[in-house]
Order: structure tokens, then sequence, then C-alpha cells
């Protein structure tokens, strides 16, 4: 499974229900760009739409095909962090494609392999990417995290330092690293307490035992896990179980003290009050 994929398992059920009433346009407004839309990162975007990208169709000719550095230049210079996550999707994207000749995350999202014809069409994409291009990936990533992209944050913590994930157990003193692991956590943590459901997830599974990046923080998990309990009731069928509900997790919330636990209360009641308040829902109950 390729890195993106990694990274966004996590949170994999939470985004494919979640990701577009939580995350609606602006306004209800269209994108700015046809790029920008096609291009965006995942969830929701179409194999067809992305492969044609930018393609200016005329009439009884084929589309113009714009090249993977002209789509590059044009989320860049819009200066948006929402197309500088497209850009860093773009590349990645054709760095798996180029390493297994398919684009498993968006097969993920379809339910269904790319054709020859897709295939073809994202390997032409592809083919003169550039490893300027390749090191230009993650600062691209860093811009989006920054600016607070939904799903940005984990992907960024998914990547690792710098790109290299063997850095946090090879490296764990390195000033550099200690500096990443501290703006991966400040950046989760911001879109958590956001209501940014991937983020919330993202530190619930870190803080449930000891890790690379951060150690076993039991009230903290509880707090979270509180958090996606309480969204689950608000957007879950009648009858649905709620995998959040102590019955399975009563191991963790005998770890705490009432006081932590009133703690942990107060923390989720505000994350799910601004979920609440993005989706238009009413409180559960």
């Amino acid at each position: 499974m390729n890195n993106k994929l990694t990274g966004i398992a996590i949170a994999a059920a939470i985004a494919a229900v979640l990701a577009v009433v939580y995350w609606p346009a602006p306004d209800g407004g269209a994108p700015d760009t046809a790029a920008t839309a096609a291009a965006s990162a995942p969830p929701g975007r179409s194999l067809a739409s992305y492969l044609n990208i930018d393609a200016t169709p005329a009439a009884d000719a084929a589309p113009v095909v714009v090249s993977l550095a002209q789509r590059l230049e044009r989320l860049a210079s819009s200066g948006k962090p929402e197309d500088a996550y497209a850009a860093y999707n773009l590349i990645d994207d054709c760095i798996v494609f180029q390493r297994e000749s398919r684009l498993p995350g968006m097969e993920f999202e379809l339910g269904r392999e790319m054709t020859a014809e897709e295939k073809a069409a994202q390997q032409q994409l592809c083919a003169g990417m550039t490893q300027r291009q390749r090191e230009d990936r993650l600062g691209y990533l860093a811009t989006a995290a920054q600016g607070g992209v939904p799903g940005a944050a984990t992907l960024f913590l998914s990547e690792g330092p710098f790109g290299d994930r063997s850095a946090l157990r090879n490296r764990p003193d390195d000033p550099l690293v200690q500096a990443w692991k501290r703006q991966a956590i400040a950046q989760l943590t911001t879109q958590a307490d956001a209501a940014e459901l991937s983020s919330v997830s993202t530190l619930m599974m870190a803080y449930l035992r000891d890790g690379d990046v951060v150690q076993k923080d039991a009230p903290q998990a509880y707090g979270y896990l509180l958090a996606l309990r309480m969204v689950y009731n608000d957007i879950l069928t009648p009858g649905t179980t709620n995998p959040y509900q102590d019955e399975y997790w009563h191991w963790l919330q005998n770890e705490l003290t009432p006081e932590q636990q009133a703690a942990a209360l107060t923390k989720a009641n505000g994350i799910a009050a601004k979920f609440r308040q993005h989706t238009g829902r009413p409180a559960h109950g």
C-alpha cells in the first residue's frame, strides 16, 4: 500500500462518509478553476476529471494536453494552500503510478481498476516529471498543512521528517527532527480542535500508546475518542452500531480518574460543537 493510503487509513471510514458534508465549497460556489477542482486531494475527485485536468476541448478536435509542469505552475502561482495540496497530490500520484502502474487510492475510491486509456493518460502526464518536482512535493504538503487543508496534517505526519520516517527512530534527538515533531502535532491539534475529523482520529490513535512522535496520553486519547463518538452519534442512521462506544473502549476509560474523564468530555463537547457548526447539524438528542 502506498504512503498516501497509509497516512489516510486511520481516518478512511470518516473521510468516506463526511468529506462532502463537512467541507463544502465556500459559499456553495464552484472552485475557481477546473484545475483546482480536478486536481484537489481525495476524497471526491473522479478519475476521469483528474486525467483530463486542464484539457481544453475544441470543436471536432482532440483535447489540448497540459503538461505536469504547467499544472503545477498554475497551482503554485495561486498562493492557496488548497492548490498546494493539489500540487502535492499530482506529484505523489505520479510517483505511485510510475512505481505501480496504477493509482490504488483512486481505484479504492471508484471501486474499479483504471482502464487502459486512463493508464495511458496518466503515463503521459507523469512521463516528464523531474527530480526537482519530486523534491518540491513535501514543500507543497507543508504549505497545505500549515494552511489547514483537511487531511494535510495527517499526511504530513505520515510522511515523516522531511520524507524520512526512519529519522524518528534513527535520529530522535536531532533538533530538526524534534522541531518537525512539534510542528506535526501542533498542526494536528489545531485541526482537531477545529473538528477536522482525520486529525481527531489520527491524534486519538497516536495517544493510545507510546510512539516515535508522542508518548501515550490516555486522557488525550479518550477526549478525541469521545469527540468521534459524538460525531458518529449525529451521523449514523438509527440502529447502526457506533464503533466508539465504551463497550469497545472501556479499557481506556478505566485508565482515567473521574476528573480526567470530565476534562475529556469537555474537550469532546467542544469538538463536536464545532463539527455541528460546520455541518449545520443540530445537537444530537
